[in-house]
């Protein structure tokens, strides 16, 4: 019974969700549709998170890693959350296209932030009309940080995640991939946090740890430490994926003038000796003209 609580609290932050979205295009100006967007996106995946922690937590491991493969998964392929980033990570890429970080992205974060946060107080009271034994269980536990090492090994495995799940993304861009990157991309994140959950529950995510596991925790790490975790840690590990895939990208141009070149080299080698043929034929064509003639 537990569950159907979590997915009926699951469907109604989304309903609400979607509400906000259509109140807020018709009174905001078009150029703060961005930035609402951002705002609601991230307050539905945070919900999700949310109930998503309780089923795996009290339900079942396996049936909560497989809401979030398949939550990741509508959500990449753009079925849910309006293609919105819901992720600060999700705009450095932006930001290395263009050079430099401006307002606007700011901006979009601080929405993240506050759409992760708006999330709890939401979700809190469904815990509180306790309908079930695994909502009762939370709201008597509370919401603790979820870090449990060090904060050196915390941070790198933050960094790691960050880094693996990212470079599946750009690497299954290519053609060969594109049509399966939804997958591929949910599917990492999924495995990342299968083996690495229980160290720092690898958010990846600096919104929704900040809203998850620090505002409203009874138990949590310094700010600093939580920023250097869960918000330092994810930057970094994006940063240098972009920077490897920059790399590669590079290589590729080179790669294509080498074959290109040696192609051109082949084909006119190919000439030569076809020329050549041709004019040992047309040698013994005229060998043969004047033994007739004779």
């Amino acid at each position: 019974m537990g569950f159907h609580w979590s997915l009926a609290t699951v469907l109604a932050g989304f309903v609400l969700g979607e509400l906000l979205r259509i109140v807020l295009k018709r009174v905001l100006p078009k150029k703060f549709h961005p930035y609402a967007k951002e705002l609601i996106s991230t307050f539905q995946l945070s919900v999700c998170a949310f109930e998503i922690n309780i089923v795996g937590k009290f339900y079942s491991a396996w049936v909560g890693l497989s809401c979030s493969f398949v939550l990741l998964t509508l959500k990449n392929t753009e079925l849910i959350l309006e293609g919105a980033l819901v992720n600060p990570c999700a705009i450095w890429e932006g930001i290395d296209k263009k050079g430099y970080f401006t307002r606007d992205n700011v901006a979009k974060i601080t929405c993240q932030v506050i759409g992760g946060i708006l999330s709890f107080p939401f979700t809190e009271m469904i815990w509180q009309a306790k309908w079930s034994d695994f909502h009762e269980k939370q709201v008597e536990r509370g919401l603790q940080s979820t870090l449990e090492v060090s904060l050196m090994y915390g941070f790198l495995i933050e960094t790691l995640g960050t880094f693996i799940t990212t470079m599946c993304d750009f690497l299954s861009r290519g053609p060969a991939l594109k049509n399966f990157n939804a997958v591929i991309r949910a599917t990492s994140i999924v495995v990342v946090c299968y083996f690495l959950a229980e160290t720092t529950g690898v958010w990846m995510n600096p919104a929704l740890a900040t809203a998850q596991t620090f505002v409203f925790c009874t138990r949590q790490e310094a700010i600093h430490e939580h920023l250097f975790v869960f918000w330092l840690g994810p930057t970094i590990g994006t940063l240098t994926a972009i920077q490897v895939k920059s790399l590669l990208s590079m290589s590729q141009p080179q790669k294509a003038k080498d074959k290109k070149t040696n192609k051109r080299w082949n084909g006119n080698h190919l000439s030569g000796k076809t020329s050549k043929n041709e004019e040992t034929n047309d040698g013994s064509e005229v060998r043969k003209r004047h033994t007739a003639k004779a």
